[in-house]
């Protein structure tokens, strides 16, 4: 053993614990939960309208509206949040709290013993309406197929556990910058588009079969054995699309200026680590501006190379730093790309810290990005010896087209890195299945 224990089990660890001195255990270090002991039922009202109307030989169009309201979602309430440093300095103007109650005494509720306190409640709700499209083919001469498209404005309050969405108490803000009612808050800072769930999404399958074997263009007067190799072979498969989101970042507190989507417009090379890794700029994210189109002494690239001349940053740090990298002499040098500001306490000390309010302007706003794309298909038959005996041929291919897809921007700095593929490999997989 790399080191021995010395505590063992059902040997010597009956006295081990002392419940007269507890140690790990420091006061607002745990977090406590418990169920609100009147729990509503989830419930949800649906409703929808189908249009259906045959529109061709064996093709059928269908219009869809859809909707609903869910209500009653889990969700967590947290009674003895703590506000931030910032909101903290702000309100009381003194000083972080030290000693023994430090983890305490800027909570809400408790200010002696327990941490966060969060009872499991049932406030949560969502909202969703969508419109479906789909024709469908039904399998005849040979062929049939389906396609859908589905549009879906999704919006939720919790319903995800204790992930997210958890209610703090109003007095973790500044005063008067939130709703002190309980539901308005909770809709105030969680209600938002739920990012998992595509605005767009297309799908499709098919089914086809190779115009080879007896009766067939191909082959038509095939014998038995000739027909048992190249007839019945069929190709199926289904694909997708589908649109994605990404949320505005909020770690910058600066200047801002409007949002532009450059989508793949501007070919970019990200050369900050060394090595120039291939993508674009999506949107104007922030770049700092040392590091535009910028090369060392010896004329390398070591910045974001292909920035275009009308680039301006949608947000930035408070302290951003300048194009030519500062100068020590500077009072701010040593903060550049900071959101550093200084406050003043009642005891005249000056405290630096960086700045967040809670509440950024660009919380829980989503931006369109790039789509998602997949295809499956397969090439299979089955030839029939007898009446029970029968041997099936399957050739399957995942991410058939081998497209590597691209994926979302970095919210920050807004480019979209090509370093890595969105979308798994081609996988190819070869069954061959005797039954009877």
């Amino acid at each position: 053993l790399r080191s021995v224990p010395t505590v063992i089990a059902g040997l010597n660890s009956e006295n081990v614990i002392d419940p007269t001195k507890p140690g790990g255990v420091n006061r607002g270090g745990f977090t406590t939960s418990f169920f609100d002991p009147h729990q509503p039922v989830t419930r949800v009202g649906e409703w929808n309208l189908t249009l259906e109307r045959e529109v061709l030989r064996a093709v059928v169009a269908r219009f869809s509206y859809v909707g609903n309201h869910g209500f009653n979602l889990e969700q967590f309430r947290n009674f003895n949040s703590q506000p931030n440093n910032w909101v903290w300095f702000t309100t009381t103007g003194l000083p972080l709290p030290t000693g023994e109650y430090a983890g305490v005494a800027r909570r809400s509720y408790d200010k002696t013993t327990y941490g966060e306190i969060r009872r499991y409640q049932k406030t949560g709700y969502s909202n969703f309406n969508g419109l479906t499209f789909e024709v469908q083919r039904r399998y005849e001469k040979g062929y049939g197929f389906q396609f859908f498209y589905v549009l879906s404005n999704a919006f939720r309050v919790a319903g995800n556990g204790w992930r997210d969405d958890i209610i703090p108490d109003p007095s973790i803000y500044l005063p008067g910058a939130v709703p002190a009612d309980i539901g308005e808050l909770n809709r105030f800072l969680n209600y938002r588009r739920d990012d998992a769930i595509p605005h767009h999404r297309l799908r499709w399958n098919w089914l086809v079969d190779l115009p080879f074997g007896r009766g067939k263009p191909l082959g038509r007067n095939a014998g038995a054995l000739l027909n048992k190799v190249i007839g019945g072979w069929q190709v199926a498969g289904f694909g997708s699309w589908r649109s994605r989101y990404w949320s505005l970042p909020t770690s910058n507190w600066g200047a801002t200026n409007p949002i532009e989507i450059y989508g793949t417009r501007y070919r970019i090379e990200d050369c900050r680590s060394g090595v120039c890794i291939p993508g674009y700029l999506y949107y104007n994210g922030y770049i700092p501006a040392n590091r535009i189109n910028s090369r060392d002494a010896q004329g390398r690239p070591n910045g974001v190379m292909g920035v275009p001349d009308n680039y301006r940053p949608a947000h930035s740090p408070i302290i951003p730093i300048p194009a030519d990298g500062g100068r020590p002499s500077d009072p701010n040098f040593a903060y550049y790309d900071s959101n550093n500001v200084w406050i003043t306490l009642k005891n005249g000390t000056v405290q630096r810290l960086s700045y967040d309010n809670g509440l950024h302007p660009w919380r829980n706003q989503f931006v369109a990005g790039p789509g998602s794309f997949g295809l499956d298909a397969s090439l299979f038959k089955t030839i029939q010896f007898r009446e029970r005996v029968a041997l099936r041929f399957n050739a399957d291919f995942f991410q058939v087209l081998n497209n590597p897809g691209i994926g979302l921007p970095g919210s920050a700095s807004g480019i979209l890195s090509l370093q890595n593929s969105s979308n798994a490999p081609r996988q190819l997989q070869l069954t061959l299945r005797l039954s009877w």
